[in-house]
């Protein structure tokens, strides 16, 4: 009995060793990562792409569903 309790024990220690690696790794890789971008209000996207592009028939709406759909590639 005594034998299988110091058994256990090793493989406490081990499974504790082991998660402690993982939680290190983890939180290498998650300083590793990309930051999220920051961007602009739908409304001043507007405004830079029509001081871009005069004639440009976006609106607010279309803005907004282009900062969506990059904020859905960045994640």
């Amino acid at each position: 009995m005594h034998e299988r309790n110091g058994d256990l024990g090793l493989k406490v220690q081990m499974l504790e060793q082991e998660l402690k690696e993982v939680q290190r790794d983890r939180e290498a890789i998650k300083n590793l990562a990309p930051t999220v971008a920051e961007f602009p209000e739908p409304a001043d996207l507007l405004n830079q792409l029509r001081a871009r592009r005069k004639k440009s028939k976006a609106d607010p709406d279309d803005m907004k569903a282009v900062l969506d759909i990059l904020a859905e590639l960045g994640t």
